[in-house]
């Protein structure tokens, strides 16, 4: 989480499909108060859908009760905001997704992490296997 956090919101939904909306309107909300014009606000709510949906099938493809609970953190930064999605998944080898990308072996439902970087200015991962994923997506506010 970087230093210069001004705000932080914090919000622990049920790994359920049907919960992915409420942390999507809870982003765009703290999105908008920062000043995040519509498309940003867009991006990151399709970022955290993705990072939700991706936390959540990992859940059911290891056979997890569903609803088991997902954190999500918006940290305010002054010209920044930066999402985490954390869960208790058994995790992934980010390196190895590069390797498939690069030599056009992604399989499908992998292209969520791509999209992702495609929509953030930075992502970061850190996963460790059966103790869970955290995907931290940072959005920087255009100048004005």
């Amino acid at each position: 989480m970087p230093t210069t956090t001004t705000s932080r919101v914090e919000l622990k939904i049920p790994g359920r499909p049907e919960f992915i909306s409420v942390a999507r309107l809870a982003v765009a909300a703290v999105a908008a108060r920062m000043g995040f014009d519509y498309d940003d606000i867009e991006d990151l709510k399709v970022a955290t859908g993705e990072a939700l949906t991706n936390a959540i099938q990992d859940a059911q493809s290891r056979g997890v009760a569903a609803g088991e609970d997902i954190v999500v953190i918006c940290a305010l930064c002054e010209r920044e905001l930066v999402i985490e999605v954390r869960d208790k998944g058994s995790g992934f080898d980010p390196e190895r997704r590069r390797q498939a990308v690069e030599q056009d072996e992604l399989q499908e439902g992998g292209l969520g992490l791509l999209l992702i970087e495609a929509l953030c200015d930075k992502v970061e991962f850190e996963t460790k296997p059966d103790s869970g994923t955290l995907v931290r997506m940072t959005k920087r506010l255009a100048d004005s």
